[in-house]
């Protein structure tokens, strides 16, 4: 799966094309100023995967909170 360099000034994030397609957007419709870049294959190394995959699995993984913690 290609994966994407996706910046916002000095904020730069690894996306699959689903989620670089949707930051495209997003910034478009904000008139903000970005930069996509595709990544070539052989510099896609193992443990690269995009960053807004992960966060979303993030929020869905259930947790368990013990006393104290918050």
């Amino acid at each position: 799966e290609p994966l994407f360099i996706c910046a916002i000034e000095d904020n730069t994030m690894i996306m699959c094309e689903r989620h670089a397609q949707a930051f495209e957007a997003a910034a478009m419709v904000a008139g903000t100023p970005h930069t996509i870049y595709e990544m070539e294959p052989e510099d896609i190394t193992e443990g690269i995967h995009c960053m807004a995959c992960d966060l979303q699995d993030e929020l869905t993984r259930p947790k368990l909170i013990l006393p104290g913690e918050f």
